[in-house]
């Protein structure tokens, strides 16, 4: 029994191996765009990548694609066995019509066979097929004072899982009496009410990862000012489907 076991643990380590490995390569892939490899130091995406498991053959979803960034390294990840999902917010986009250009621009310049692109309302999400991963980049914020329905959002996203697939969130930190104000504002979120919306849902907390804290970060000023741009204070949490 002792040898199962620790074939089992072997396996593990070798296939988050693989996965490092591959996000690694996606991550320094040329072929990338310089609009996004400029973000890579302020977004840490091999570290952030790799400790959602994501690997080759996965089927992952980005939420709130935007300029690509993401879409572009997970389609790598991936690779041709796997396929990305991206999606954009229906109510951002009629909040700001212009930003429904940002993605057709991306996948223009970076075309990507295995990029799905829709816009679809985040509390009635609906993918062909179930997924291993889905990720949320620095957006969950912006569900709330969008008026999304996040209890509806993470069901949805809880039903799209397989067993054992991740949801993986990360967001400007805000403090823990933040109100809608400070997230339309300050496009901020306090971590610990994302927590437990989340886990409503059926979810597991996974695990966190501090690599893009910073506590010099006041977070009490806007992440779009040019003092705070790219060096906020911002969580990582993973959550699994059991």
């Amino acid at each position: 029994m002792k040898k199962l076991i620790c074939a089992g643990l072997a396996c593990a380590a070798l296939s988050l191996g693989a996965a490092n490995a591959g996000v690694a390569e996606a991550v320094s892939d040329e072929s990338r765009l310089d609009e996004h490899t400029v973000r890579d130091a302020a977004r840490k995406p091999e570290a952030v990548l790799s400790f959602a498991g994501i690997k080759s053959g996965d089927k992952v979803a980005d939420l709130a694609a935007g300029s690509g960034y993401y879409t572009a390294l997970l389609s790598r990840v991936v690779g041709e066995d796997g396929k990305v999902y991206a999606v954009d917010p229906t109510r951002i986009f009629d909040a700001f019509p212009n930003a429904a250009k940002t993605f057709p621009k991306y996948i223009e310049n970076d075309p990507r066979e295995n990029v799905e692109y829709s816009v679809q309302k985040f509390d009635e999400l609906a993918f062909d097929e179930s997924l291993d991963a889905v990720v949320m980049g620095l957006y969950y914020h912006d569900t709330v004072w969008t008026e999304v329905d996040r209890a509806a959002m993470n069901k949805a996203i809880y039903d799209s899982l397989k067993s054992g697939g991740v949801y993986l969130i990360t967001d400007h930190n805000a403090a823990s009496d933040a109100d809608e104000s400070v997230t339309k504002e300050l496009h901020r979120m306090y971590p610990g009410a994302v927590k437990p919306e989340v886990l409503a849902a059926g979810f597991e907390f996974a695990d966190k990862l501090d690599v893009l804290a910073n506590a010099d970060d006041p977070l009490t000023d806007s992440v779009f000012t040019d003092e705070r741009r790219g060096k906020t204070d911002r969580f990582v949490y993973l959550f699994r489907k059991p």
